[in-house]
């Protein structure tokens, strides 16, 4: 009697239930299973041994190929216009100027109203005049000149410094104006108290200091190398030795530059 459609495929799947049964006997035997994968699913079946659509043309290379490069660099530096190299390269600039726009945000975050999450916009005369009234009272006692904190402040409303300029009132116009004339020589300084704002980073003094071998007091004259207002001391260089001098030591400015720092930026400004 002829089998049925059922049957012999009931038949075909034992049969091939015997053989793997068979061939994992023999696996086990060798001492070793070996897993049944189909040819379909290996791994890298289907995968090219090189790829010339996205390595190119594929060369050999022999025994005699030169794969050396010819590039070598002695020196190794940052990118001038790089934030990094301003950083360590112009530490103290980069120092001075982060201590400017913190000091400068914290009088504005905490005695104003400006909603810093909002877009820039120019300001009305009154408020840009008081916003900087606010900086002069509050940040007297710091080592910035009245550019630098009219700069720094100018930025949050417009990156056009010279119609900021022209919302200033005249008094503080004109401040900012005689700091950049004597920045740029057509007026001398006169400003030579002895306080903080006036003792900058190389600026030239004249102070007491004691005398190693006699215990004397001697007058020394030195240059500003570092400074630290907070507790009135400075690092000054008299070409001999460097000094710790505090300020109540110092006794008359010779000369100073209190003007160099972020002044170039209104240089070309025609009102001068």
């Amino acid at each position: 009697m002829p089998k049925s459609k059922k049957d012999k495929e009931k038949d075909e799947k034992n049969v091939q239930v015997e053989e793997n049964t068979e061939i994992i006997e023999k696996s086990k035997k060798a001492g070793k299973t070996e897993t049944i994968v189909s040819k379909h699913k290996q791994s890298g079946k289907h995968s090219l041994e090189y790829d010339t659509i996205f390595k190119g043309k594929k060369e050999e290379i022999t025994e005699d190929t030169d794969t050396s490069t010819t590039y070598h660099n002695d020196s190794f530096g940052y990118d001038p216009s790089s934030h990094y190299y301003h950083e360590t390269i112009n530490n103290h600039d980069y120092i001075r100027e982060k201590e400017l726009k913190q000091k400068v945000y914290d009088v504005l975050i905490e005695h104003t109203e400006i909603n810093f999450m909002n877009n820039r916009r120019k300001p009305s005369k009154t408020d840009f005049n008081e916003y900087y009234s606010l900086l002069k009272t509050h940040l007297s006692e710091n080592n910035f000149t009245n550019t630098e904190m009219f700069i720094e402040l100018a930025y949050y409303f417009s990156d056009n410094l010279f119609n900021m300029f022209k919302l200033l009132e005249p008094k503080w116009r004109n401040i900012v104006i005689d700091e950049l004339q004597e920045h740029i020589g057509k007026r001398p300084g006169n400003s030579k108290d002895v306080i903080a704002k006036n003792l900058t980073v190389g600026a030239e003094i004249e102070f007491y200091a004691t005398e190693p071998t006699t215990g004397n007091s001697i007058v020394v004259t030195g240059i500003i190398e570092d400074q630290d207002h907070d507790d009135g001391i400075y690092t000054v260089d008299s070409y001999e030795n460097i000094y710790e001098v505090e300020i109540e030591d110092i006794v008359k400015i010779l000369n100073n530059t209190k003007f160099k720092y972020n002044l170039n930026k209104l240089n070309n400004i025609d009102f001068l």
